[in-house]
């Protein structure tokens, strides 16, 4: 994870320390006639290459991996490609696959965004009138500069005329929403890639529990490489399942008894002020295993299982998907009718952009390969009658290797769908009854 800012000069920035923490092995400042820029340095991928990164016509700010480049540096391999053809960079970045923020400054154009699923977190303040852009990692820092500040949006690309300070939306990917696949085997090969491309061994963990998503990671990693090295905290578990998959990983277990309240209030006041961002109960688990594990194992990388249950299931067979969700609980024929419906009520870059903070401020970074866009693109080109089963090609994968999981469910968004009272008449003699839950807990 690195920490990247970027403003037209270096005056109103009173305290760095939260960008700096996203990247521990170096912080680099340049200020020239392009405006000022500012880099703290994770290096995960190929050679350390220092940023802010000149280019032929510009320069590039970048934080994150992708994974097109093989085994080269990232940000060299991105930095080459570009030049000052505005039309010649969009399309550089439309190539990207991977989890990322960008800015890249010339002479005429500014040029930022971030990945396709908001992994990364990249915050905005422009105001074209008083001719101002400010972008970092950490809103923070830009709320010493300015008043206000807003989150970059996923599958965007956002350009700024530095003429005119005139600021234009161009998508970033379009989907082919065709259905047409019968079988998961395309799922299968794409996902193992994802896998492939974002593990290193020796700077790499996973996040174990007992549901679908940490656990399909970890049965991957384990088949591709032969070990995976992982970790999880109990809280909220099936422990049977927990048990069975840290026996086959050899994984390592860390209660979490007394919570991190004084580290959640560091990021409160420090990065985000946001009730929605801290008082989640995933919080202190993930606090708990970074700070207590990665860190301390001089780790890099956090593999996750974010954006399974945005993506692949979006609430099936959870309260019959009556929570936060734009399918209802059903995948229809034409899919034109419901996508996106990952970020309904900013869901999955709620998620994210809070697993973001947290490993930044432990100076982590974190990898979502549930998120790869060619996975989730050959999951949608399958026909709906597979997608409409609790996360099918999850389930499908486990029982192709063998791998212990389970239907059951501890966690609150697993209950079934009840009315609120009020809406529930007495006087029309009808009585409630439970919808039967047998169709997804075994």
């Amino acid at each position: 994870m690195c920490g990247i800012l970027y403003s037209q000069d270096s005056s109103g920035f009173s305290d760095l320390e939260m960008l700096k923490r996203r990247g521990p092995e170096g912080f680099t400042e340049l200020e020239n006639d392009l405006g000022y820029f500012a880099h703290s340095m994770l290096n995960t991928v190929g050679d350390n290459t220092p940023q802010p990164y000149h280019t032929k016509s510009g320069i590039l700010l970048y934080n994150g991996s992708t994974y097109n480049s093989g085994k080269d540096n990232d940000t060299k391999w991105i930095g080459e490609k570009l030049d000052n053809n505005l039309d010649h960079t969009v399309d550089v970045i439309r190539e990207l696959n991977g989890e990322y923020a960008f800015i890249y400054v010339t002479e005429k154009n500014i040029v930022f965004c971030v990945d396709h699923f908001d992994n990364r977190n990249l915050w905005i303040y422009h105001d074209k009138d008083a001719r101002q852009l400010t972008l970092a990692s950490v809103p923070n820092v830009i709320s010493q500069k300015h008043e206000n500040s807003w989150r970059a949006d996923g599958n965007k690309i956002y350009i700024m005329d530095r003429h005119d300070f005139s600021l234009s939306v161009v998508v970033n990917k379009v989907w082919n929403l065709d259905q047409k696949n019968n079988n998961f085997d395309l799922v299968f090969e794409t996902f193992e890639q994802a896998i492939r491309s974002r593990y290193r061994p020796g700077i790499t963990g996973t996040l174990l529990s007992s549901g679908f998503d940490s656990g399909v990671v970890a049965c991957a990693t384990q088949k591709i490489f032969g070990a995976v090295d992982c970790v999880g905290d109990p809280d909220k578990e099936v422990l049977e399942t927990l048990k069975e998959r840290t026996a086959l990983h050899k994984a390592v277990i860390i209660p979490n008894h007394q919570g991190h309240q004084k580290d959640k209030e560091v990021m409160f006041h420090g990065i985000l002020s946001r009730n929605d961002i801290w008082d989640d109960s995933c919080v202190n688990p993930i606090i708990n295993l970074l700070k207590r594990y990665f860190v301390k194992k001089n780790k890099k990388i956090v593999i996750t299982g974010n954006g399974s249950d945005e993506i692949y299931n979006d609430w099936q067979k959870q309260k019959k998907g009556h929570v936060w969700t734009k399918t209802n609980g059903s995948f229809p024929a034409s899919l034109q009718l419901v996508w996106p419906w990952h970020n309904f009520h900013s869901r999955m870059q709620l998620t994210n952009t809070r697993t973001d903070f947290i490993a930044g401020y432990f100076g982590l970074e974190t990898r979502n390969p549930l998120l790869d866009i060619n996975l989730v693109q050959s999951w949608l080109n399958t026909t709906s009658q597979l997608k409409n089963s609790y996360k099918s090609w999850i389930k499908a994968y486990f029982d192709q290797e063998n791998y212990p999981y389970t239907m059951k469910k501890i966690h609150s968004f697993y209950d079934e769908y009840q009315p609120d009272a009020w809406k529930v008449k007495e006087e029309s003699g009808h009585v409630y009854t439970p919808l039967n839950n047998e169709d997804f807990v075994s």
